[in-house]
């Protein structure tokens, strides 16, 4: 089974205005539109069998409906998406809305820091990330650069890894590899930390190189690399090759390309 563990959909009535507001900013042109219909089509072509998807709580108040539409993601799919919740750190019922989020059944959820406007690090995270901890929820990080925000890093991997050493029993995914375009600085701050784990979302399409990724992997835990696409802003197929590229061996290729995500979402 591959399973992408980083992918993003949009509901049909805002997915075009999403997509396209996005593309202008990116400069990359979508390999979906966007929508579930469009995302499983071409997770077929791509040889995905499954998807976990990423939202967003882009502001204070939206948590509530996009967290009930991706605990219902999964039903509506046929089982081919996973839907991962979100909450924005400024909303006062946040915590709360992270024990919904449990009892709806989600596996996790996704930060953004960069959309939403706060360093990973940030004292005000602190009651999150202990709630996260508490109901053993996933969490998934955009981490290093992003095109929103080039020129302020909201998750660098430093400052991530202090929040990993302050929440051990909270697992965490820091996205991109650790953090888009700061792989040295991946290397030097978070391989090896048993309770981070790193997708290959856009190492291909960022120029991750074989030989730095393979460093980094030497040093980490086999359990926590996830095979991740970002689509629709990556082919997934050209993800699953660049870690077939690798050279890793049979079995712990298959364990990125699926096996490894298959324990979070059965956890």
């Amino acid at each position: 089974m591959i399973i992408d563990f980083h992918v993003h959909t949009f509901p049909d009535k805002i997915a075009p205005k999403a997509v396209g507001k996005l593309a202008v900013i990116s400069g990359i042109t979508p390999f979906t539109d966007g929508t579930v219909g469009d995302t499983i089509a071409k997770m077929d072509v791509s040889g995905i069998d499954v998807s976990v998807c990423l939202n967003i709580a882009t502001r204070p108040g939206q948590e509530r409906t996009i967290n009930d539409t991706a605990a219902r993601l999964f039903t509506e799919s046929g089982g081919r998406l996973v839907g991962f919740g979100s909450v924005h750190p400024d909303s006062p019922d946040a915590v709360e809305e992270l024990s919904r989020c449990k009892e709806i059944g989600l596996k996790g959820i996704k930060l953004h820091p960069d959309y939403e406007g706060f360093m990973v690090d940030d004292a005000k995270l602190w009651p999150v990330y202990c709630a996260l901890e508490e109901l053993g929820l996933f969490v998934t990080f955009h981490a290093g650069w992003d095109c929103y925000s080039p020129d302020h890093i909201h998750c660098p991997p430093e400052r991530a890894a202090r929040v990993a050493r302050a929440f051990p029993r909270l697992r965490m995914c820091f996205a991109h590899f650790g953090g888009l375009r700061m792989w040295d600085d991946v290397n030097d701050h978070l391989a090896g930390l048993d309770n981070v784990y790193f997708d290959t979302s856009m190492s291909s399409t960022m120029g991750l190189s074989r030989e730095l990724a393979l460093k980094i992997i030497s040093r980490h835990p086999a359990d926590n690399i996830l095979l991740g696409s970002d689509c629709p802003w990556e082919d997934p197929a050209v993800s699953v090759r660049w870690v077939e590229a690798l050279g890793l061996g049979s079995d712990r290729t298959e364990a990125i390309l699926g096996g490894n995500a298959l324990k979070i979402i059965n956890n």
